[in-house]
This record gives structure tokens, C-alpha cells and sequence, in this order.
């Protein structure tokens, strides 16, 4: 029997990259997107073709019953599930302290943050002992960028919910993070400013899919001993 993966913000970017890793491997895949149902409907046919089974849920993860009600149609559907991957997340236009919107830090912190707790807490009601939750930080959360502080804030969060997750669900889950450095994605035209110079980079080039999903599929498989842990993927540049 396949295992299977649920993974939030699926349909594209890194999420789809992770999903047709995942995929690859032989695991069936849930997806769950909020405004990219053509990316998600080509994913899922990508993902199928491996043989493997796929679903896709349109979901706003901002919302907190709207992400448990996708958790919960996710399982009913593939009947079990063993890993969430908490990817969805937002990364908004740089802005001051002094243009800086309580609309907008709440969006940023509903998406980024608490729909990694909202997913989390209906997953690990749901769950067979010896699931795993990975949850997708950020270099930004150990790092502050001029004019990200939402951002870095959310990220900041996300690694500490992630070690409060694997104290509270212990010993029946295991949570774990993931924070990635600068990444390429392919096919994707970055924005400007948005890659940093590859020279200050250890290993002389940016990341991509493959460096995340190595280090989400370990998590996916490792000993249910290692939680509460972090690994970042960014070529030794937090060094």
C-alpha cells in the first residue's frame, strides 16, 4: 500500500515540486491550494501519470475552518494519510514600519503562521501513531530582512510552533522544519532583488526543489526519535 502526503500551497512553486518528488517516490499525494486550480488540475495529472493516486481540495489556509475541513476531506478520501507538509505560505511586497497595515500583517500571519496550527491540530487529531508533520520555514526566520517584518516574524514563528508541535504530539507524531535559503525554481522568472549574489553563497549556486524535497523526504522517513528539529537549505550561507 502507498503511503501518503498532504501538502498545503501543492499546485505550485516549490509545493508542486515537492508533490511530483513525493510522487516520484511512490507515495500518493493530496493537494490543497486556494487560486490555482489549472496549476493544480495539471499537477494532479503530472502526478498520476507515476501511477500513483492524486486529489486535489481548493482550500484558503488563511481561514481556520476552511483548512481543518480540507484535512478532513483529505483523509476520508485516501483513508490514511502519514505525512502534512505545511508549504502554503505568502512572501508580500517590502514595506516600511510606517506603511505597514494591521490588514496586512494579519494576512501575512494567518496564512504564513496559523494555518500551520490550524492544519497541524486537525492532522494530529486525525492521525495514525508514527505521522509526521514538516513544516516549511525560512532562512528568513532566523535572519531579518530590511522591510520583511511580517515575514521574518511568521518564519520566526513557524520554526518555534514547530518545536512546540513536537513536544505536544510526542511520542505519537514527530514535527519537524525545513527552512530554505535562496532558491531557483524552474521555469520562473525570480523577481528583482530576490536572488541574492550566488559569490556569497558557500557552494556557489542557488538551491532548488530537489535540495528541499531531500531534506522534507528524510523527515518523511527518518526515525520518529528526530523531532522538533530544523534543517535550512541554503548551501551554507547562514554560516
Amino acid at each position: 500500500m502507498n503511503k501518503t502526503v498532504i501538502i498545503t500551497g501543492g499546485a505550485r512553486r516549490i509545493g508542486k515540486g515537492l508533490a511530483i518528488q513525493f510522487a516520484n517516490s511512490g507515495w500518493n499525494v493530496g493537494i490543497i491550494y486556494n487560486k490555482s486550480a489549472d496549476s493544480a488540475i495539471e499537477t494532479v495529472q503530472l502526478i498520476e501519470q507515476t501511477g500513483v493516486k492524486a486529489f486535489a481540495i481548493q482550500a484558503d489556509v488563511s481561514q481556520h475552518n476552511g483548512i481543518q475541513n480540507a484535512i478532513v476531506k483529505m483523509v476520508e478520501h485516501f483513508g490514511e494519510v502519514r505525512v502534512l507538509v505545511n508549504n502554503a505560505a505568502i512572501y508580500p511586497e517590502r514595506q516600511s514600519l510606517k506603511e505597514l497595515t494591521v490588514d496586512s500583517w494579519e494576512q501575512v500571519m494567518n496564512t504564513n503562521l496559523r494555518s500551520i496550527f490550524s492544519a497541524s491540530q486537525k492532522f494530529a487529531e486525525l492521525a495514525k501513531n508514527g505521522s509526521r508533520i514538516i513544516n516549511i520555514a525560512s532562512l528568513g526566520g532566523f535572519r531579518i530582512w530590511k522591510q520583511r517584518i511580517p515575514y521574518n516574524v511568521s518564519k520566526a514563528g513557524v520554526i518555534q510552533l514547530t518545536k512546540a508541535l513536537a513536544l505536544e504530539l510526542a511520542p505519537s507524531l514527530s514535527v519537524n522544519s525545513v527552512s530554505p535559503g535562496t532558491i531557483e525554481i524552474k521555469d520562473e522568472i525570480a523577481d528583482a532583488g530576490a536572488l541574492i549574489p550566488m559569490d556569497r553563497i558557500p557552494m556557489k549556486r542557488y538551491g532548488n526543489v530537489n535540495d528541499i524535497f531531500d531534506a522534507v523526504y528524510f523527515f518523511a522517513n527518518c526515525s520518529s526519535f528526530i523531532t522538533g528539529q530544523n534543517i535550512s537549505i541554503d548551501g551554507g550561507f547562514s554560516l
